[in-house]
């Protein structure tokens, strides 16, 4: 089969889960005797002419390079709206030219960034079959999480009423200028880049106010409130728009699916995804220790629920309860800590090389997100070390958790929590003995050259 994937592009330029499991599948298919083709967001030029140029060619993957794609944002979130969904002038020809001279015949989405709208009408006009990944919700979030400004799930945007706080410390279009460049592409772990990002990571959002105006456009104009507003609903419906033309929906789970039918209701399926270093590394283990081991991986900020999970194992301090030990590991920062001084411990930064022998030292892992994490790569991890997980409902992994038969899925409360661990440590052994020997069992179906045929049976269901 001839398949052209979209996605960000190729590391080190683009990390992350998206572009771990996109470009793992696309190796995954080389293996397997397809063609294909990656096509991703390249630099921006002065001239603004939109053209494809190719690459040099990764690991049997042809890579092209759109030329003046539509701006790039990442987590950064739209200060901009209108230069997002700006039109070609030259309609969808550019594009036609590209996907006819390669006669492909499936093209796989996995993000909508940087994207024209006429390159999808293209592939309407070639019949060519549209497949989307949803690895995140931008699309319909601006700052992909769905987290408002106040750090809250987003229940209501408001008629982009909501999007005008949420963006408004986004990245200007001068830093997404160098974000996408070559510059940008050989640089960007260096200490100075680095620098950069951080002091825009920390860099506090001041709530919008009405007496604060932000520039739009090229012409130093100002929008007010109720114009920007407006800006941010055309914005959805432009990716909405865009949406509507896709021919198959892969939902990465169930949780991302339920959010996307808000909006739209297209044909689709759902299937839990993984990547190339998940290996059936399950193992029977053994639960001796005095204290239970609970293991955090990833970084420490509030949206992936570290303060929630603390608050919920200080909470079991106050109860009396000390029979637990937390590891944290993946963050580059210490935080200070007070009466948990003696029950964390911080460990840094690690490497996938390093998961085995971190899985051996902990009993389960918690997995405590606030955000509505689309699948959740570290629970898959865990689980193919044989650990148990307590998840939150906002985690796409969960549908690979049987709620008290192999780990926990709770509400994302420090109640909640806090009483789920605490049934844990009562009942540690037969529990943790329980959850671990039920994961152990039966065939592992998470590896990437078993996902890659479900992938196959997908792109065919959608030329049928």
């Amino acid at each position: 089969m001839n398949i052209l994937h979209y996605t960000l592009g190729l590391p080190p330029y683009r990390s992350g889960g998206l572009t771990k499991y996109s470009l793992d599948l696309m190796l995954e298919q080389v293996r397997s005797g397809h063609q294909i083709h990656l096509l991703y967001p390249g630099q921006l030029t002065p001239s603004n002419k939109v053209t494809v140029k190719q690459n040099k060619e990764y690991k049997g993957i042809d890579v092209y390079e759109i030329i003046n794609p539509l701006p790039v944002s990442l987590l950064g979130g739209v200060i901009n709206p209108d230069k997002f969904m700006k039109s070609l002038k030259s309609g969808t020809q550019v594009y036609l030219k590209f996907l006819k001279s390669l006669n492909i015949e499936v093209v796989h989405i996995h993000t909508l960034m940087g994207l024209h709208g006429e390159f999808m009408q293209a592939a309407k006009e070639l019949n060519i079959k549209l497949i989307f990944t949803t690895h995140d919700y931008y699309g319909i979030c601006p700052k992909v999480n769905l987290i408002d400004s106040k750090g809250d799930i987003c229940k209501d945007f408001k008629e982009g009423a909501n999007c005008i706080s949420c963006n408004e410390n986004a990245f200007s279009l001068s830093m997404i200028y160098i974000m996408q460049s070559h510059f940008y592409k050989y640089f960007k772990d260096s200490k100075l880049v680095k620098s950069l990002r951080t002091f825009k990571k920390n860099e506090k959002s001041a709530q919008i106010s009405d007496q604060k105006s932000i520039e739009l456009n090229d012409n130093n104009s100002i929008l007010n409130s109720a114009q920007l507003q407006k800006k941010f609903l055309q914005l959805r419906d432009n990716y909405i728009n865009m949406l509507e033309m896709i021919d198959l929906f892969h939902f990465n789970s169930q949780l991302t699916k339920n959010e996307y039918e808000k909006y739209i209701t297209k044909p689709n399926k759902v299937i839990s995804i993984t990547h190339n270093n998940i290996k059936d590394n399950r193992k029977i283990k053994d639960y001796k220790h005095s204290k239970l081991q609970i293991g955090f991986l990833g970084p420490i900020e509030e949206y992936k629920g570290f303060p929630l999970l603390r608050k919920s194992l200080l909470k079991l301090l106050e109860q009396g309860e000390i029979n637990w030990h937390l590891s944290v590991y993946g963050n580059d920062r210490e935080i200070e800590l007070t009466k948990d001084k003696q029950h964390i411990s911080f460990h840094g930064k690690y490497k996938q090389s390093d998961l085995e022998s971190i899985f051996d030292q902990i009993d389960v892992l918690i997995v405590p997100s606030v955000w509505k994490e689309t699948f959740g790569f570290i629970g898959l991890e865990a689980m193919s070390h044989g650990v148990p997980t307590i998840v939150t409902e906002h985690i796409g992994f969960k549908d690979l958790v049987q709620h008290k038969v192999n780990g926990l899925i709770v509400d994302a409360n420090v109640n909640e929590l806090a009483h789920a661990i605490k049934c844990v440590i009562d009942n540690k052994k037969e529990t943790l003995e329980k959850w671990n020997n039920n994961i152990c069992r039966g065939p592992f179906l998470s590896i990437l050259s078993f996902h890659n045929k479900e992938i196959e049976e997908l792109y065919k269901s959608a030329r049928s």
